[in-house]
């Protein structure tokens, strides 16, 4: 019988796949999961509210009751499923204030009033952790006893020498600490490093402050004095209900200038490690003395020291207040260490781990970009996998500009679905676009856009996906080593001391993760952080926290392991387990290390060394006997799945913008039925039996998507779904004619300014904004632009001089005859002018 290819519009599929010698019960499931396709056929139709998308709802002006309950029931009507109030630049309403709360309170009561979530933004804008200028303003010591070290090269010793922290003086290759001797090498000539603090700058940013030390002990702890007792006041008696949790943005340990410093760094790193980190210094930046060595000992210290001040304290306080943490760091970084050293170590404190996906890009090739970037994503599923967390978060689509079709929307959401995401979180949603708010990163997904009333259609069909990927379980039998902790012997907080292998870690690692994505492979990411502290290895398998690999990959350019993930890779090959070297490490954390040398040097069965990674080695090593894919051809196909009670999860997509993706799926089973993530509706699929498997053939246009339930039993009941057809063009009988839906809109962007005696010609209305505000006493130019407000500081010094003033004229043509009579000039702020 010849296959059946089937067209599908933007469709899921789930497959039911009895898998052989497997037996799964509810025990080994994220908890919440549903696990039986019946109550996820249930629920399919209208999925619950936690499932829909939930967009920053940005507070950005001057907050009311009653815009409050427009916008929310325009959510609501919208299809979300709740939002994060998201303080952001433009914010008028004091930030913390009882007003503050207040308002908050009022947002609570109305989502449960619709049945929508609410979630806490932890920050005035971002990144998290300085409390809108709170915490600085409350604890001054955490930023003026510098953050960095910078260092300067210096043939002689100043006479001022007195202003700097640290000396050193190079003598035959070694350096030695001169500090406190440094007055008897005046007038001398020599090898000399003079090392100065550096310190966060104050920015209007910053409400007038500077950036907090997340590394300083007592920070993160002020940090939740100040910004939760007020929320747990107005609305503990909804947390864990309709307040679900807390968003955290972003928050790093990036240098002022210099390597990164801490007050107590020096005394921690000689716990943990036992030398002096002071005396090795000139190592973070200069390949001299065992400089791998410390910069591994040293990244993994602030590593350390990251998590047990930020990430420790925060996820048990918000897990004793019944509040589920998620936020992002900066992952787009990688291998970079600057901002954090390790994000997968960091999403292990999540409840809900997230990532951020920006613009409208899609670059498979970069470490860094944003969509495309495979392994950002891959990061994120595989710590939820391994932690058994449900759900998984992406701030998605700002910066994608006012310009971006439902099509790009889709591909781009389709895309991290299919890699592991299943809530969506829509950067943003402006309460207000007066001024210079703007220009803040959209599209906003509110009544500003013209298709506003249009997009529940995209957000039913998201909270459909959501629901089905939030099922069961994707569980995946190869582990991949970061190459993380490598990647920090070639990284510097001083650019001169990043060596150019550091670079080519990134793309080769990116490249490799790329390729077996793009080739159906199935694997998680595996974070040496959280090996060492949830590893375990047995006849069973490499098991890392809830999952169990079969086979280990060590990817190219590994240089070194820590000493936990070499000794349970040895034990694992001692017990049979398969390990595939693209790479030999000779490094135990950055130090030269002869057993791990000698040891990847034997001849072992189970331990196979691969020269580079091809179609024939994924073929015969790697891909999954479960889920095959055949005769692929055009698109650009990603999938996921997910194991369910009997079953599992399947989930198809195209993320080409311009090719058709054709194949097929093999999987184990006797019938099979689609679900359309677009109406509800779950139908027949047509099939052909093909051993004990059975063959479904797909064609999927660009940006298409699809997934199936595959049962090891006939399944009745569902209908035939609706054959597509061949589409013929129909001639007009009569003329076509349009019609406009509303009056339409001329923005008009450029002007004259003449202000204070000078006239500036056809400048951008943003820049004669900050020209104004610069002529009357804001000198970084309009500060609802880029300035954070602490308490009323904006608005306590907003009055312009009386006799201040400026003359802005727009100028336009109309060319030929146009009837003026009906034109009307629509002002932003009318209670401003007079006519």
């Amino acid at each position: 019988m010849k296959p059946l290819t089937i067209y599908v519009s933007q469709i899921i599929l789930i497959v039911n796949l009895m898998l052989s010698g497997c037996t799964n019960t509810a025990s080994i499931f994220p908890k919440g999961a549903i696990t039986q396709f019946d109550l996820l056929e249930k629920e399919f139709k209208q999925p619950g509210k936690e499932y829909g998308t939930a967009p920053f709802f940005v507070w950005n002006g001057k907050i009311t009751k009653a815009e409050i309950d427009e916008k929310m029931k325009d959510f609501k009507n919208a299809g979300c499923g709740g939002i994060f109030v998201h303080p952001r630049p433009g914010l008028i309403t004091e930030y913390l204030s009882d007003e503050w709360f207040e308002l908050f309170r009022y947002t609570v009561d109305k989502g449960k009033e619709l049945g929508m979530n609410v979630w806490i933004y932890d920050e005035n804008s971002y990144p998290s952790g300085f409390a809108g200028g709170h915490v600085p303003a409350q604890m001054p010591e955490l930023y003026n006893q510098g953050q960095g070290l910078q260092p300067i090269d210096t043939t002689s010793i100043p006479a001022d020498f007195s202003k700097y922290y640290l000396i050193f003086k190079n003598e035959n290759g070694k350096y030695t600490d001169i500090t406190t001797s440094a007055q008897n090498e005046l007038g001398k000539k020599g090898d000399y490093i003079l090392i100065s603090k550096t310190y966060f700058k104050s920015s209007g940013w910053f409400g007038g402050f500077s950036y907090v030390d997340l590394l300083y002990p007592g920070v993160t702890e002020k940090f939740l004095e100040v910004t939760m007792p007020g929320y747990q006041k107005i609305a503990g008696d909804e947390f864990g209900k309709t307040v679900q949790g807390v968003f955290t943005d972003e928050p790093e340990i990036g240098s002022p200038g210099g390597i990164r410093w801490t007050p107590d760094l020096f005394d921690v790193f000689q716990k943990q490690w036992g030398y002096d980190l002071k005396l090795t210094l000139p190592s973070l930046w200069k390949e001299v003395g065992d400089w791998k060595k410390v910069r591994h000992n040293y990244t993994q210290t602030l590593l350390k020291l990251f998590i047990e001040r930020w990430s420790i304290p925060t996820s048990e306080y918000y897990s004793k207040n019944g509040l589920k943490y998620t936020g992002h760091y900066w992952e787009h970084g990688w291998p970079g260490m600057r901002l954090g050293g390790d994000n997968m170590a960091m999403y292990a404190y999540h409840a809900v781990p997230g990532i951020d996906m920006l613009f409208n890009q899609f670059d498979e090739k970069s470490n860094t970009a944003q969509f495309g970037n495979i392994r950002a994503v891959k990061e994120l599923a595989s710590v939820a996998n391994q932690f058994g967390r449900q759900r998984t978060l992406s701030e998605t689509y700002g910066g994608a500009g006012w310009e971006i079709t439902f099509q790009e929307l889709k591909r781009l959401g389709d895309w991290e679905y299919a890699l592991g995401v299943n809530l969506m979180n829509q950067h943003l949603s402006f309460f207000t676009m007066a001024g210079a708010r703007k220009y803040d990163y959209p599209p906003s997904f509110s009544y500003h856009n013209p298709w506003w009333k249009n997009y529940k259609y995209l957000n039913n069909y998201y909270a459909r996906l959501s629901l089905a990927l939030s099922s069961g379980k994707q569980e995946n039998k190869i582990l991949i080593i970061e190459p993380t902790t490598t990647a920090w012997l070639y990284d510097s907080y001083l650019g001169s001391g990043r060596n150019a292998t550091f670079n080519e870690i990134g793309k080769s690692f990116q490249q490799f993760v790329t390729t077996l994505e793009k080739n159906q492979v199935e694997y998680d990411l595996g974070s040496e952080d959280i090996i060492r502290k949830n590893g375990k290895a047995g006849k069973s398998g490499f098991t890392v926290g809830e999952r169990t690999y079969t086979s280990v990959i060590i990817p190219p350019m590994t240089e070194t392991l820590d000493k936990a993930t070499f000794q349970l890779i040895k034990q694992y090959i001692a017990d049979g387990g398969k390990v595939f070297m693209f790479s030999s490490p000779t490094l135990i954390g950055g130090a030269k290390n002869q057993e791990i040398t000698d040891f990847f040097k034997l001849e072992m069965e189970n331990v196979i060394h691969i020269p580079e990674l091809n179609q024939q080695i994924i073929s015969f090593y790697f891909q999954s006997e479960n889920l095959k894919f055949e005769n692929v051809i055009g698109g650009n196909l990603y999938h996921h799945r997910r194991l369910m009670e009997g079953g599992q999860v399947v989930f198809l997509t195209n993320s080409s913008m311009d090719s058709t993706s054709t194949g097929s799926l093999l999987v184990t089973g006797k019938d099979a039925v689609f679900l359309n993530a677009f109406t509800g509706e779950i139908t027949d699929c047509p099939e052909v039996k093909d051993g004990k498997a059975i063959k479904i053939s797909f064609s999927l246009s660009p940006a298409e998507s699809l997934l199936l339930y595959v049962s090891d039993k006939k399944l009745k009941g569902y209908k035939e779904p609706i054959q597509s057809r061949e589409l013929k063009l129909v001639e007009a009988k009569s003329e076509i004619t349009t019609k406009r839906d509303d009056l339409n809109v001329l923005p008009i962007d450029f002007c004259d300014l003449q202000i204070a005696g000078k006239t500036v010609k056809d400048i951008h209305v943003g820049e004669a904004s900050n020209t104004v505000f610069k002529e009357n006493g804001f000198p970084d130019g309009n500060p609802w632009n880029h300035s954070v407000q602490y308490k009323t500081s904006i608005i306590d010094q907003s009055g312009f001089d009386k006799n201040s003033g400026f003359v802005a004229s727009f100028i336009y043509k109309i060319n030929g005859y146009f009837d003026i009579s009906k034109i009307k000039s629509v002002f932003e702020r009318p209670q401003l002018f007079t006519i």
